[in-house]
């Protein structure tokens, strides 16, 4: 009882010391509550069988993501404790002076730990438990459910996993920290608290140059991942601007504690005042103890930004893109073979495969039917300039879809698109990735033309325009070649024949019937009289689209959000540290500094330029790093298109900036604390 009176006094005591390390406990334990309830928040749900099938995959990802944020949140904790120690090594040392054994020590530690441990699962899982009720408002707003089905509900299963899960980092402490007190001498623990920070100074010629360096890596490498992207060509091209990329972050951080003393010195006015010279001799020997820990953060941040804004930007996109490529309520395909053995042969369209096999007509209005047709020899090279294998890896493979303009007319009418005027002779492309729109106006605006079956087309207009005739859920159409409806396809490898249509139903009630009927829809058929062929008629609707797309949604934001939010905790609570762990080693310098006279504002007024200098750097270069990085993860997704991107940008800087703000609050208060003992 009393090795548990005095591990509740220390508690109470060193309040500051573990603030740190309860705050990051509690955030830790929150986050990872909130994304291992989604199942249990989505259950009274009113949602359907195919999405519940989505969620369940969703849930199955999120679980195989949190083992690897559990390592990274046992890291930053057993990190965290590490700096607790340090700090109490000569209380330790002082007990074991007194008479007691490192047993009993190690028996305060693990009380302390223990108690922390279960205040601070409390309080985060009540966090996690109200947060979580949010998140089930988000998931019911994305999958459009039913909000009068809410609830409040607490998840059984991830109260039970985050208490397993924590419960084994807290046993990875204690066994560090009886390590620590078993393998320490009296002596070093008694002196632990008269050892202060070294200054290590760098030589400012030198900072300059490594600086230059690390500018001109970074810069070139920025360059390559934005305007010079089609030229990298690979991968691996891609993977070299990246180590480019890391080899200039710690280039730049490396130098940068040089180059401010260089910068602040060449202002004696400035460099003079006050305890500025102080201050920027501190903060260069903070930066030059904490290059690697700094670098990584600044990545860390990177990281955090790009995932955040992307995954936000992505689903903003992917909502207006399915508004937009799903309007009507059904599709169906066939495809068929066009030659057989060297000849042609006439096959019925598919509303005449629905006549045939009984298909009931009546459930649909606005029916519009339309034929496609494909051949190996047109191919985005065909249509395009040389520069479309800089950005198709085997261009030659991706087959452009060919029909006539009456027909394009015709469905761009009911899809609310602009229509396309020919004349003899003349072609327009159709197209809605960015990527391909951009090769086919350079094609265009150069005069491009088109030899087909014997015959020379020249482009109707300087640019393609927008558009598509398969609904989907991205912007996938790498162009459609619209010709004279005098052109003959007969030579052709295959065609493919698409009805769109309304369902022709009063209600909702009647909508999901319907809808439900075509589940499962397609089979395959005889399009021929003597039946040398069959082709297969396929079906998507706007729900199952709408469905689909959802899921991979609520995935990219789940998974961006959740490593979102640990690297942004794991990079707070490192620099926190670390300002901390350099505080206390400073004590004396600030003892001196009173000594000779300097008042507690001015000495305030340095820490917080130090703090938020140091907290600053890194940030500022993840911000610089993102500018670009965002840029290049939008090409490669280019598909999903960059609507939304400014909101999603605003609403992670809200997210970064409140929780490094809470670390920054915390990390300035105990900092006053450590230098005022």
């Amino acid at each position: 009882m009393m090795l548990f009176k005095l591990a509740f006094r220390n508690i109470a005591k060193s309040i500051k010391d573990y603030a740190i390390y309860f705050a990051t406990l509690v955030l830790g334990l929150a986050v990872f509550y909130v994304f291992n309830s989604l199942d249990s928040q989505t259950i009274m749900l009113n949602i359907t069988s195919d999405t519940r099938e989505i969620i369940d995959v969703i849930v199955e990802i999120m679980s195989v993501v949190s083992v690897f944020v559990s390592f990274i949140l046992g890291f930053l904790i057993v990190y965290a404790s590490s700096f607790l120690m340090k700090r109490r090594k000569k209380e330790f040392g002082v007990y074991l002076l007194l008479g007691m054994s490192k047993l009993k020590v190690s028996i305060i530690l693990c009380l302390e730990t223990l108690i922390v441990g279960v205040i601070s699962l409390a309080i985060g899982l009540l966090v996690g438990i109200g947060a979580s009720q949010g998140m089930s408002i988000l998931v019911a707003n994305l999958f459009k459910a039913d909000m009068t089905y809410f609830r409040f509900v607490i998840s059984a299963d991830a109260v039970f996993k985050t208490i397993v899960y924590f419960a084994v980092i807290f046993i990875v402490v204690i066994a560090f920290q009886t390590l620590v007190v078993g393998k320490n001498r009296l002596i070093n623990l008694l002196q632990a608290g008269k050892k202060s920070q070294k200054n290590y100074a760098k030589n400012p010629i030198v900072c300059a140059i490594v600086f230059a360096v690390g500018a001109i890596l970074l810069g070139t490498a920025y360059y390559k991942v934005t305007a010079g992207f089609n030229d990298i060509g690979s991968l691996a091209g891609v993977g070299k601007e990246i180590v480019k990329g890391i080899i200039g972050n710690f280039a730049v951080f490396w130098s940068v504690s040089g180059l401010l003393v260089l910068l602040v010195k060449s202002n004696k006015k400035f460099y003079n005042k006050g305890l500025n010279a102080f201050t920027t001799k501190e903060l260069s020997s903070r930066i030059n103890t904490s290059v690697f820990a700094g670098g990584i953060i600044s990545l860390l941040l990177f990281f955090t930004i790009c995932i955040l804004s992307c995954a936000v930007s992505v689903k903003n996109s992917m909502d207006i893109i399915i508004d937009m490529k799903t309007p009507m309520d059904i599709q169906f395909s066939m495809t068929r073979n066009m030659n057989v053995d060297g000849e042609y042969i006439e096959g019925k369209s598919i509303l005449e495969v629905f006549e045939t096999n009984d298909v009931d007509m009546s459930q649909f209005k606005d029916v519009v039917s339309v034929e496609t047709f494909h051949d190996s020899s047109i191919n985005l090279c065909t249509l395009t300039l040389d520069n479309a294998y800089e950005v198709y890896a085997q261009p030659e493979y991706i087959w452009i879809t060919m029909m006539h303009v009456s027909d394009y007319n015709k469905i761009a009418t009911v899809y609310d698109l602009d229509t396309v005027e020919l004349d003899a002779g003349e072609y327009m492309v159709v197209a809605d990735y960015n990527q391909a729109i951009r090769l086919y106006n350079d094609a265009m605006k150069s005069g491009k033309t088109i030899e087909l079956n014997g015959k020379i087309y020249v482009p109707s207009d300087k640019e393609c325009k927008k558009g598509f005739v398969a609904m989907s859920a991205s912007q996938d159409n790498n162009g459609i070649l619209i010709l004279p409806d005098d052109t003959d396809f007969t030579f052709v490898n295959f065609s493919e024949d698409f009805m769109v249509a309304n369902y022709n139903v009063a209600s909702e009630e009647e909508y999901n019937e319907v809808n439900e009927y075509f589940t499962g829809f397609g089979f395959e058929t005889e399009i021929n009289p003597d039946d040398r062929m069959y082709a297969y008629v396929d079906y998507n609707t706007r729900s199952n689209i709408v469905d689909g797309s959802v899921g991979l949604t609520v995935l990219l934001i789940f998974v961006g959000l959740y490593l979102g939010i640990i690297f942004l905790i794991s990079s707070g609570a490192i620099l926190s540290l670390k300002v901390l762990s350099e505080a206390a080693d400073s004590k004396e310098k600030y003892k001196i500094l009173r000594k000779i006279g300097v008042d507690e504002k001015q000495i305030r007024k340095s820490l917080f330029a130090q703090c938020g200098l140091f907290f600053g750097l890194p940030l500022m270069l993840g911000i610089i790093h993102s500018i670009f990085g965002i840029q290049t993860a939008l090409l490669i997704m280019a598909v999903f298109g960059r609507e939304g991107l400014i909101t999603s940008i605003i609403i992670s800087a809200c997210i970064i900036l409140g929780v490094y703000g809470i670390y920054f609050g915390i990390t300035y208060s105990c900092s006053k604390k450590i230098i005022s003992e």
